[in-house]
């Protein structure tokens, strides 16, 4: 079965010695693996060099008894102006598609998803400020992974003050059914009004927004340790953004 799509890179490795294999996430199937043959051996076969976080248009022969179909064609529509060079936006890009990989399964489409990345991107042509608690809201949200902050797992109270986040439940609780989850860590007013303003907000309106530092931190915290426990696996650039953003702070 032959298929054409819009597709965002996420990863590429190599193949022998000739070839190398891409994750894609794509607007109509989802997340994507492909090989495609001979690139490294003539990279002016495809009219792409499969950049990281470049929007390309693929066509590609979808394999029913394997999970690597073959690539034919593919062809970059846009690269973000990406470049190694500019440490705030690629360590960003490294964020983004690390996270992609994570939360995202094989061929299951989500346009959503794929159009929330395509305003991630566009952004950071900008110049680039902090949107990674913004993105990793957004979409938690619509992978369908959301914390729930709307109100007490237990008895569904309305939280608006004090509360505590609990791992285990992937949710808030309130002081009386704490509890449920003795774990549990309490959650600043602001961290759960800002979680709660950004899941129901555009993206445009999301920038705009002002967080606090401690609320800032604590989402950072909350959210990293959200994924690590549902997903079971820990986001590896974490730390490595931690010391380019400074890095980057230093120099500028």
């Amino acid at each position: 079965m032959i298929c054409a799509t819009p597709a965002i890179v996420l990863r590429t490795f190599d193949l022998r010695e000739t070839s190398k294999i891409a994750v894609f996430f794509t607007r109509d199937f989802g997340k994507v693996k492909g090989v495609l043959k001979g690139i490294r051996r003539d990279p002016r076969k495809f009219g792409s060099n499969l950049s990281l976080l470049s929007l390309n248009h693929i066509v590609f022969y979808r394999k029913r008894h394997s999970e690597i179909h073959l690539v034919g064609q593919c062809d970059l529509l846009d690269d973000f102006e990406i470049r190694g060079d500019d440490l705030r936006s690629f360590s960003y890009a490294h964020f983004c598609s690390e996270l992609m990989d994570l939360l995202m399964p094989l061929e299951d489409a989500n346009p959503a998803v794929f159009a929330l990345v395509l305003e991630f991107l566009r952004a950071l042509k900008k110049p680039p400020h902090d949107m990674r608690n913004v993105f990793m809201i957004k979409i938690l949200a619509l992978s369908g992974f959301k914390p729930h902050f709307d109100s007490c797992l237990s008895c569904e109270t309305s939280m608006t003050s004090e509360a505590f986040f609990s791992l285990k439940k992937g949710g808030l609780l309130c002081r009386r059914c704490l509890s449920t989850d003795f774990a549990s860590t309490a959650v600043l007013a602001g961290t759960i009004a800002s979680i709660l303003y950004i899941e129901r907000s555009s993206w445009a309106d999301c920038l705009r927004l002002k967080l606090m530092p401690g609320v800032r931190r604590q989402l950072e915290e909350i959210l990293h340790c959200f994924v690590r426990f549902h997903v079971g696996k820990a986001m590896k650039t974490r730390e490595k953004i931690h010391e380019i953003l400074n890095l980057a702070h230093q120099e500028g």
